[in-house]
């Protein structure tokens, strides 16, 4: 009896360990307090009674109490965080960091008896427990806390393959048990969603597989990315786990063989310009590799010749040296008389994300500004053919920071694995075996994270984010769309 006491007084500490260790992050919105309430001093806290439907973010809530100071102004406060996921030196992924924070819901009156009646909304924020707290001539006088659900919509419901289809998530929760969600189609992993950033709130988006007729869509907790299937029994079973039934129609399908989806504009670091009253541009500041961009300056050293260097990354995460910056001089370029340049550049082939362009005179850099390279797509090769066919997926710009150098694939919204691109600079071939009945295929590249700190569980990261679009970590990178027509022929021998 003793010793299973302490196993289970260990288990205990482990999972207050945990928990603890997921507690910090994302940005709040406006109206934010700027300091916490005094508590009371020798008068009691009062209870806020709370009156609503169901606490979803947008719910309207009806709020009460009695025994406040008569005739004055009670402001409710709500405890939130701020902060989201952690990017250090542009390269290295460290998990998530949140602190917390408050923020107005409003001012209301106080009768004269010391009665408060009022109304607020859930704001669009993370989901769990959040404090609600009456603060009047600046000290704590009634407090109360609210657990904020997960509510999750699915839109459409039915379709032909291809058919996008998004799951929209609000309050999704910034600690541990509640940060991370999985998608489950027909049975099979489809992929993670998360809000970490976004405060709570994000679409997940694929799309519709084959068969014709109705798949379930189940949405499990997981906390490491995978699904925790017996969640009746899980320390969080109260937490919703919906379901849904998506009916794949008849209707042609709608999915191109290969289609990269739009790239959401990249954040850029500021020009630099060492040289006095000297001005550098380049446009575009992102596109694929080969983009024919220009560069203008001016200020620069009259008819001088200038290397043009730029700046990347060597190596691989296996040997163990890891990676290393590297300066690749593109070519010389001649100032004119009057300072200024204007030339035509074009972007070489190399790992997504971004890479600096400078200017040098000798070992002086002059100026330097930025390209981000968008991962493109080569070709996928062939697009048709019976079961047991070998198909290659060619990709050009795969990153190479510690969250966008991974793609993770699917195969009609079931994880088939991940491709790195790092070693290769960028230039990424996936060889795989076209399988399944007759007709059209599905073949989707999600963004994932190659690794996290060495504190976090790895099963997470390298499965497709669904929820990519809003909240992936760094650069928001888009998913890769693939299509293979399974056609009636006898299978093809497998090498």
């Amino acid at each position: 009896m003793r010793s299973r006491g302490m196993r289970a007084h260990l288990a205990l500490a482990v999972l207050a360990a945990l928990l603890a260790a997921s507690c910090s992050s994302p940005a709040s919105p406006a109206a934010e307090s700027s300091a916490a309430p005094a508590p009371s001093s020798g008068e009691d806290v009062q209870r806020l009674n709370f009156t609503y439907d169901k606490p979803v973010v947008g719910a309207r809530v009806t709020v009460s109490a009695t025994g406040l100071p008569p005739g004055k102004e009670a402001e409710l406060q709500w405890a939130t965080v701020t902060g989201g996921w952690v990017i250090e030196d542009y390269y290295h992924f460290r998990g998530k960091k949140y602190t917390d924070t408050t923020t107005s819901l409003g001012r209301f009156p106080i009768d004269r008896d010391g009665r408060l009646a009022a109304q607020f909304t859930i704001p669009d924020d993370y989901g769990g427990i959040h404090d609600v707290i009456a603060v009047v001539d600046g000290r704590t006088a009634a407090q109360n806390a609210i657990e904020v659900t997960q509510s999750f919509e699915l839109s459409p419901t039915s379709g032909p393959i291809g058919a996008p289809i998004e799951l929209r998530v609000k309050g999704i929760g910034w600690r541990t048990m509640e940060s991370t969600w999985v998608v489950n189609w027909d049975n099979n992993t489809l992929g993670w969603v998360s809000a970490a950033s976004a405060r709570g709130s994000a679409v997940a988006r694929f799309r519709a597989a084959g068969p014709p007729g109705d798949h379930v869509i189940k949405v499990y907790t997981g906390w490491q990315g995978q699904p925790y299937l017996n969640h009746e029994q899980s320390p969080v079973a109260y937490l919703p786990r919906p379901e849904f039934i998506f009916r794949t129609t008849n209707a042609p399908p709608q999915a191109a063989s290969a289609m990269a989806e739009p790239y959401q504009a990249q954040v850029m670091p500021e020009v630099e310009v060492t040289a006095a009253n000297a001005t550098v541009s380049l446009t575009p500041t992102q596109g694929p590799v080969t983009t024919q961009a220009r560069l203008k300056a001016t200020g620069m050293p009259a008819g001088a010749s200038l290397d043009l260097v730029w700046q990347t990354a060597v190596g691989n995460r296996v040997g163990g040296e890891g990676f290393t910056p590297q300066d690749n001089v593109l070519g010389q370029v001649m100032v004119g008389r009057d300072g200024s340049l204007d030339v035509p550049v074009t972007i070489p082939e190399d790992l997504g994300g971004l890479h600096s362009l400078a200017l040098r005179n000798g070992s002086m850099v002059l100026a330097r500004t930025h390209f981000v390279i968008e991962t493109s797509i080569v070709s996928i090769t062939p697009t048709r053919g019976p079961a047991g066919t070998p198909v290659t997926i060619h990709l050009k710009g795969v990153g190479w920071t510690e969250y966008d150098n991974i793609y993770v694939a699917t195969y009609d919204n079931a994880y088939m694995g991940y491709a790195c691109g790092f070693n290769s600079q960028g230039d990424v071939v996936i060889n795989f075996t076209a399988g399944g009945a007759p007709g059209v295929h599905l073949i989707d590249l999600y963004p994932g994270i190659y690794q996290g700190p060495p504190t976090e569980p790895q099963q997470l990261y390298r499965t497709p984010q669904l929820t990519y679009a809003d909240d992936h970590p760094g650069n928001r990178i888009p998913a890769l769309r693939f299509a293979f027509e399974v056609t009636p022929s006898a299978p093809v021998g497998t090498r």
